[in-house]
């Protein structure tokens, strides 16, 4: 009898990288977003600046927030995740929020994107938490250089410190923005719950919104 020859054995294949998580797929794709709204803000306002410094100032930080779009697709690139297409889905997720809050003047236009893109900012970071330390990282590196908090408190400070009457008048504004933007955020997170991870999350995030609009008012010296 000829010997048997042993069957071949077929080469061990490597396991196939696992796909990027639905959670931080969301992330990535809410911060891309995030930057997307506030350079399309910063470009408006700069068009509504009284001055050109403050027009200059502002053209700068909406590009710098095209910059940091791209640092996002780059972080999501190494993951494995398409930020652009992942930051498609939250298309219109704030509602009409914008649309409702009008704006009267050049202090009621900068409280307000100083509050709602804040809070947004204040939302983002805080969902980081759920990001590999990493990521979480790079992606707080990349948001960083927003200063428009500094900018708007520059142009605002001196005309607070005297005039009583149009701190009360922007403090009243500033509530209302702050209100607004919470609740199209918690919409936001209705609709996409995966954000939160749960009710704990969800009420963790709402602490973070609250605390946010508390200390972003009090750092104009506005009532809350």
């Amino acid at each position: 009898m000829s010997p048997s020859v042993p069957e071949p054995v077929p080469a061990s294949t490597p396991p196939a990288p696992s796909a990027p998580g639905a959670l931080m797929a969301a992330v990535l794709g809410v911060i891309g977003y995030s930057c997307s709204v506030a350079c399309t803000r910063y470009a408006k306002d700069a068009d509504k600046a009284p001055a050109m410094r403050a027009r200059i100032e502002l053209l700068r930080m909406s590009a710098a927030k095209v910059g940091a779009f791209d640092a996002i697709i780059r972080i999501g690139a190494d993951e494995g995740v398409d930020v652009p297409a992942s930051a498609e889905r939250f298309l219109g997720s704030l509602g009409d929020v914008d649309d409702r809050l009008r704006p009267h003047d050049w202090v009621e236009r900068l409280v307000k994107t100083y509050l709602s893109f804040g809070l947004l900012v204040d939302f983002g970071m805080a969902l980081t938490d759920s990001l590999p330390p990493r990521v979480r990282d790079a992606v707080l590196e990349a948001l960083s250089e927003d200063r428009f908090g500094s900018f708007a408190a520059a142009e605002l400070m001196a005309d607070l410190d005297g005039d009583p009457q149009l701190a009360a008048r922007l403090g009243l504004w500033g509530r209302r923005v702050a209100g607004e933007e919470i609740g199209a955020i918690q919409l936001m997170l209705a609709r996409f719950p995966e954000l939160a991870g749960g009710e704990q999350g969800s009420a963790r995030l709402g602490a973070v919104l609250s605390s946010g609009a508390t200390s972003r008012m009090r750092g104009l010296g506005l009532r809350v």
